[in-house]
């Protein structure tokens, strides 16, 4: 049982925890959640390929639940083919550059960055940014650079594995609603 005396020190506590006052702190606290973009907003031509996906996944003759549980699972599906993605570009940056740190970026910026990074890379595009961080340590390009690449960025892939365990969750869900109301 919590006493009087508890209680009352819990209340100064909590009167003091009121969060940030200045507008720069605010603004500051606002990313904190933020890490790679996989929650963002989809952009219009990404949501046209969701939208094609659901028609497809839903057929020709579909009602507007059949519909709504299509499009949930083309979204889902889309957003693992982000996570696979983010991973790839995670490791190919890695083994590049000898680190997967980058420098904290706001919304969205991530996901960009990354996407120009690899396009540059399949490109051959010798002008792409070269990172302020050393890869002295990393072994020579082979399977040995590439073990190290990976052992370098699992950190950073762990941390997907919450969203792609969601994505796939809700994506299977979708698809077993999905065959649930075709049977009907």
């Amino acid at each position: 049982m919590t006493s009087e005396r508890q209680i009352e020190a819990n209340r100064a506590n909590a009167r003091k925890s009121t969060g940030a006052k200045t507008r720069a702190g605010r603004q500051r606290i606002r990313t904190n959640a933020y890490r790679h973009g996989l929650a963002a907003v989809f952009n219009g031509e990404a949501l046209a390929e969701i939208e094609a996906l659901a028609r497809q996944l839903a057929g020709e003759i579909a009602d507007p639940i059949m519909l709504q549980q299509a499009r949930q699972a083309a979204h889902d599906e889309f957003i693992l083919a982000r996570i696979k993605l983010l991973r790839i570009a995670w490791v190919q940056r890695t083994y590049e550059l000898g680190t997967v740190e980058v420098p904290p970026l706001r919304n969205g910026e991530l996901m960009a960055s990354l996407n120009a990074w690899m396009t540059a890379v399949r490109a051959g595009d010798e002008s792409r940014p070269i990172s302020p961080f050393p890869s002295e340590t990393m072994p020579p390009p082979g399977p040995d650079r590439l073990t190290e690449a990976i052992r370098r960025a699992l950190p950073e892939l762990a941390k997907l594995d919450r969203y792609e365990a969601r994505a796939s969750a809700r994506r299977n869900r979708a698809f077993r609603k999905l065959a649930r109301s075709r049977r009907e």
